[in-house]
């Protein structure tokens, strides 16, 4: 326990020293030499520490191949989410020495830092306490916190922050801690390169929206944790059949697919989503707190409007859902569409044009949207 209160004590002394003093200073070389060296000491002070002990790995050959296999099926669909969200070009040089020179300041601080997570596991490898104290320690470590108070400005940005960032960093080093202590620091080191290095060596990478990255940031270090855990009980562990079955990874695959399926369907994959009712302009076709499904429609479906239909539609730089009052062109034979609410005593002040037009109402689902109203009434 005392080689780790003074492992922790230099970690902490790192903490405050890269965020409240050096980091702030925006020195030169930083990334190359003075942040490398910082982890060389405390790497070495660890391992130093840890000399006696060691981590016994059962079934180490087939937990190594097993987390490679998950890891390249998880590189595999992430990239597939390309072909749904598009594509965006990463922010790295990828010139031979950049290259290097990024896989250095960055990727190579995962090697440094996971030998001293393996540290802190040998000392103490049974205590609790020292599972959830590394993991709560090395996610505020890892961390971007510049220009951290722009995700602090309103309810919205820290919703935001707390589900792209915040929840997908402490899972993730929640994972890494159980890696290294099913496997050691390789384990870990594997895990972490597999999502570190990507960005500085291809060119591009998904473009996901907010909440595909907080989707993709929960599911995997879950995922893999179910796996690994199920690898590690097979190899490692004196079960029965019965009870080796309980930790099947198979029997997550329905909750998964389900997730995924709702998932898909909130951010529109599919040709149907579903839309919060923020008002109560249609009242009382359907209320404030229902939720509408909307069926996307393609050039030919939007002509087949008319009057009646209910649809989706953007007006100026918010998205409204009324119904066709009447059918008209503009002086060029454009058709056009006045709508209105079915509560409100006048039409929308503005006509809408074919390509202004997202979709149609194919039914309502009562009292289901109220989440997205308490939200956006506390961000608003």
């Amino acid at each position: 326990m005392k080689n780790n209160l003074i492992i922790y004590g230099l970690l902490i002394i790192y903490f405050v020293l890269n965020v409240f003093v050096i980091t702030p200073l925006n020195l030169e070389y930083y990334n190359e030499i003075i942040h490398p060296f910082m982890w060389i000491v405390i790497c070495s002070v660890a391992v130093f520490l840890s000399i006696n002990t060691s981590i016994r790995v059962k079934g180490e050959k087939d937990k190594t191949q097993s987390l490679v296999i998950a890891l390249i099926i998880y590189i595999i669909a992430y990239f597939l989410l390309g072909l749904i969200f598009g594509f965006e070009k990463t922010p790295y040089a990828k010139d031979i020495f950049s290259v290097l020179k990024n896989l250095w300041s960055f990727a190579g601080i995962v090697f440094f830092q996971e030998f001293v997570r393996e540290s802190l596991i040998k000392n103490e490898k049974k205590k609790a306490w020292n599972f959830i104290l590394m993991t709560l320690i090395f996610m505020l470590i890892n961390l971007n916190y510049s220009n951290i108070e722009s995700h602090f400005v309103d309810l919205k940005e820290i919703f935001i922050y707390t589900s792209t960032t915040l929840i997908p960093a402490i899972l993730e080093s929640a994972l890494a801690t159980y890696l290294v202590y099913i496997g050691g620091a390789k384990f870990s080191i594997v895990y972490r390169l597999f999502i570190t290095v990507p960005p500085f060596i291809v060119p591009i990478i998904p473009n996901l929206d907010w909440f595909g990255t907080a989707i993709v940031g929960v599911t995997l270090p879950l995922a893999i944790y179910i796996y690994m855990n199920y690898v590690h009980v097979n190899k490692s562990e004196r079960l029965s059949k019965r009870e080796r079955r309980s930790y099947n990874p198979v029997i997550y695959v329905p909750v998964f697919a389900f997730i995924a399926l709702i998932a898909g369907f909130v951010m529109g994959l599919f040709k149907y989503q579903p839309i919060a009712i923020l008002s109560g302009s249609m009242s009382p076709t359907f209320n404030r707190g229902d939720a509408v499904v909307i069926n996307k429609l393609n050039t030919r479906e939007k002509g087949e409007l008319k009057k009646g239909d209910i649809i989706q539609f953007v007006s100026g730089t918010k998205y409204v859902v009324h119904r066709i009052v009447d059918v008209t062109n503009d002086s060029y034979g454009n058709k056009m569409f006045i709508t209105k609410g079915d509560h409100n005593n006048a039409n929308d002040a503005d006509k809408v044009a074919l390509e202004d037009v997202k979709g149609k109402v194919s039914f309502v689902i009562p009292l289901i949207g109220y989440p997205s109203v308490w939200l956006s009434g506390a961000i608003s």
